[in-house]
């Protein structure tokens, strides 16, 4: 009778170990699985983080040509009004700001 009793809790352990090694392999299944699509995820992003940094480099380019064209054409045409001036205006310009000149 012992031996029955025995025999009885090895099977049960012998249940026990196959469950817990099944239950491990479909954890190491899902594990991989989530695995898989966080590194699926991860690349997404990049890709994706990637084509929104080219569009922001991009329109950050345009914007940067934009002034500067901006600031070439108002110095190009103050330098047309300034080279329009007579001597004598010139003169009187540089006479009344000397003194600020100076002090800087």
């Amino acid at each position: 009778m012992d031996k029955d009793i025995l025999n009885e809790v090895i099977e049960a352990e012998k249940d026990i170990q196959q469950c817990i090694e099944q239950e491990q392999a479909r954890l190491r299944d899902w594990l991989d699985g989530v695995k898989k699509d966080a590194a699926e995820a991860i690349a997404r992003f990049e890709r994706n983080d990637g084509a929104a940094l080219s569009q922001s480099l991009e329109e950050a380019k345009r914007d940067a040509e934009k002034r500067a064209k901006q600031a070439v054409e108002s110095a190009e045409s103050r330098a047309g009004r300034l080279k329009d001036l007579d001597d004598a205006v010139l003169t009187a310009v540089i006479m009344k700001r000397l003194p600020r000149i100076l002090l800087e």
